[in-house]
């Protein structure tokens, strides 16, 4: 995976973020990681491609704890809701940013992503440009507020 190139304020060396991805929409990661780039942010991802993977992963701890986790909610096998919940009762996750990106606008989505534990609803923009600036801004504000 190429790594983009990064900036700091303090002109430090940047530090490389975790992201932990579970998006079955290769056409959304590429868009997710273009968001990332725009920011000028230096990351890993760790990407799964539905549910099961990403909880199997979970429970065995295959990727190191991330930074933030991406989730999308409509997911083959199982569904992102329990990705989530498995995400919320591992200890070592515990204070980790977790982002809903997905295509839903359901309000009973947004209510049970809020009392599941997720920080951040992002509904996906149908422009490009709009999909980049927003995702990008989402995570800035989740990785600041960590």
């Amino acid at each position: 995976m190429k790594m983009p190139k990064a900036t700091t304020e303090r002109g430090d060396s940047p530090k490389t973020i975790r992201v932990m991805v579970v998006e079955d929409n290769p056409g959304d990661v590429y868009l997710l990681e273009k968001a990332l780039k725009s920011r000028d942010l230096r990351y890993e991802l760790c990407r799964y491609d539905d549910g099961d993977q990403a909880i199997r992963a979970l429970e065995n701890d295959e990727c190191a704890t991330p930074d933030l986790v991406i989730l999308d909610l409509n997911l083959p096998r199982r569904e992102g809701f329990d990705v989530l919940q498995t995400v919320r009762s591992k200890p070592s996750m515990v204070g980790v940013p977790v982002g809903i990106l997905t295509s839903s606008d359901a309000e009973k989505d947004r209510h049970r992503i809020a009392v599941a534990g997720g920080e951040r609803y992002i509904h996906k923009p149908p422009m490009l440009e709009d999909f980049i600036d927003q995702v990008g801004h989402a995570i800035e504000e989740m990785l600041a507020g960590k």
